[in-house]
């Protein structure tokens, strides 16, 4: 995925989807026998935008702040917790 495809999905509101159409991160299941890329392309494919997300009946806007942890970190600690 381009970095140009990545700040579209980062640039989504709640405006721009129905919630009905978001996977919901508590039923999404990741094999964590997979190496971690392999983690990463699983978890991508199933959600979509990985900035806008639903658990349950909670729809979440996730950003990063510039305190150190880089998108790769928070994503892994995001993986390992799904």
């Amino acid at each position: 995925m381009t970095a140009d495809k990545y700040r579209k999905l980062l640039a989504m509101d709640f405006d721009d989807v129905r919630p009905e159409d978001m996977p919901d991160l508590k039923k999404m299941r990741i094999d964590r026998s997979l190496p971690q890329e392999r983690r990463k392309t699983q978890y991508l494919k199933k959600v979509g935008n990985p900035y806008l997300v639903k658990v349950g009946n909670m729809l979440v806007k996730v950003r990063f702040a510039n305190n150190g942890v880089t998108m790769e970190q928070a994503f892994e600690n995001l993986l390992l917790n799904v």
